[in-house]
């Protein structure tokens, strides 16, 4: 079955990189992570402990363009206006993403809140978070339970991610984070 392509801003694509399984579950959904130049140049550093202290560990994406799990993208010339338009009021690589994904109707990711804002305004389908990704990972590939709270701990540390109370899978990451 062929790959399908997903669309992730700088953002959720450091989410999944904390995980340390971003292969891994670019290979479970069975899609190639795609990511506009403007994006990948917003992906930069995790936070890891060495030796007691806080260390920035650059994200390499060139590695995961070689194996085929990302894959970076330019704009095209038709796509520019609408970038621009959205440049004025979210990031560049949120504003890339959501302006190749309205023209190209492919599908994106994004927690950013302004940016899910934005594709509903322009009816394009709802975007994957990254709680939706990660707990679809882990029911697809059937981590152990005692599994899923590293990979959440990881990208909450690493990437500084903590989800929006709106966020449907809020109580997902709250039952594994923070047993009872």
């Amino acid at each position: 079955m062929p790959r399908t392509s997903l669309l992730l801003d700088a953002c959720i694509a450091i989410n999944l990189a904390a995980t340390d399984h971003f292969r891994r579950i670019a290979e479970t959904a069975n899609v190639t992570f795609v990511l506009t130049q403007q994006a990948a140049a917003e992906v930069g550093y995790l936070r890891d402990l060495h030796n007691g202290e806080v260390v920035a560990t650059r994200i390499n994406l060139s590695q995961h363009a070689t194996n085929g799990t990302v894959q970076i993208i330019d704009l095209h010339p038709a796509e520019y206006p609408l970038y621009l338009e959205l440049a004025r009021i979210i990031d560049d690589g949120e504003a890339a993403t959501i302006a190749i994904a309205a023209l190209r109707n492919l599908p994106l990711a994004t927690d950013d809140r302004e940016a899910r804002r934005l594709c509903s305004e322009r009816q394009i389908p709802e975007p994957l978070r990254t709680l939706a990704l990660i707990q679809a990972y882990a029911d697809t590939a059937q981590l152990p339970p005692a599994e899923i709270p590293s990979l959440l701990i990881k990208i909450r540390d690493r990437a500084s991610f903590q989800p929006q109370r709106s966020d449907p899978g809020h109580k997902w990451w709250r039952d594994y984070i923070e047993p009872t």
